[in-house]
């Protein structure tokens, strides 16, 4: 990706590292339903940090933000805005020390590479967290019909994973996988109106997704929603 990229996704300088109200409730819960309550003192890793919403919210939140992202631009506004970032091509591992983070994040950010790429990058996670540290990956979902205007809306996008594949990477890895689900879609903190739109749609989606999963799909651990949240923990040393 060049740094065309950014003008295309309407990224404004000035915006770098803001977290909006709707972010923050969202990376709150994503977490907390991933099983991690807090960030308070934990070192973060996020690869493809885009404007830098997450790595506010993380170091509002008294974490320890460090990120790696692909696009010079980017990379020049983050440093300029105070927050730690690695060269595009120096690995986590190298930079830390393995075995240094607790928690390493990639929001929209694997299905730009090839397979390859998303092999390395699993490989290089698992060395850079701590026994029992959590990687979160989310992505469109190759289970759902409704991932395509995600997955083919962007010429940058190069791999569509299914739930079957991104386990099956995963334990490639080294990694237990936790979790593959929807992402979560916070109902309180934004106002009524939204918050009955949003159990609305919730409802809705219940209905619709279980139908696809079960009766049209017969597949009754497909996600079904556009992305996909897949949550995985290193595993504890053994004595």
């Amino acid at each position: 990706m060049t740094n065309g990229y950014v003008g295309w996704k309407g990224w404004q300088g000035t915006d770098f590292g803001r977290c909006c109200t709707e972010d923050a409730l969202y990376y709150e819960q994503e977490l907390q339903a991933s099983g991690m309550t807090s960030v308070l003192g934990l070192l973060v890793g996020e690869l493809g940090y885009g404007n830098g919403a997450f790595a506010g919210w993380v170091q509002s939140a008294g974490g320890q933000w460090v990120g790696r992202e692909a696009i010079s631009e980017l990379q020049h506004r983050a440093v300029g805005a105070g927050f730690k970032v690695i060269p595009s091509k120096e690995a986590f591992s190298h930079a830390y020390g393995p075995g240094t983070f607790d928690l390493m994040v990639a929001f929209d950010v694997i299905e730009h590479l090839e397979l390859d790429a998303i092999r390395s990058f699993l490989g290089e996670a698992n060395e850079a967290l701590r026994p029992g540290g959590l990687l979160l990956v989310r992505l469109p979902s190759g289970d759902s019909p409704f991932s395509l205007a995600i997955y083919r809306g962007d010429l940058t996008h190069r791999t569509l994973l299914g739930s079957g594949a991104i386990r099956q990477l995963a334990l490639e890895a080294g990694f237990e996988v936790s979790q593959v689900r929807s992402p979560v879609l916070p109902l309180w903190g934004l106002g009524p109106l939204r918050a009955a739109r949003r159990m609305a749609v919730r409802g809705l989606q219940t209905v619709v997704f279980s139908f696809i999963r079960q009766v049209l799909m017969g597949h009754g651990s497909a996600v079904i929603s556009p992305n996909m949240m897949v949550v995985l923990r290193k595993e504890a040393a053994t004595l």
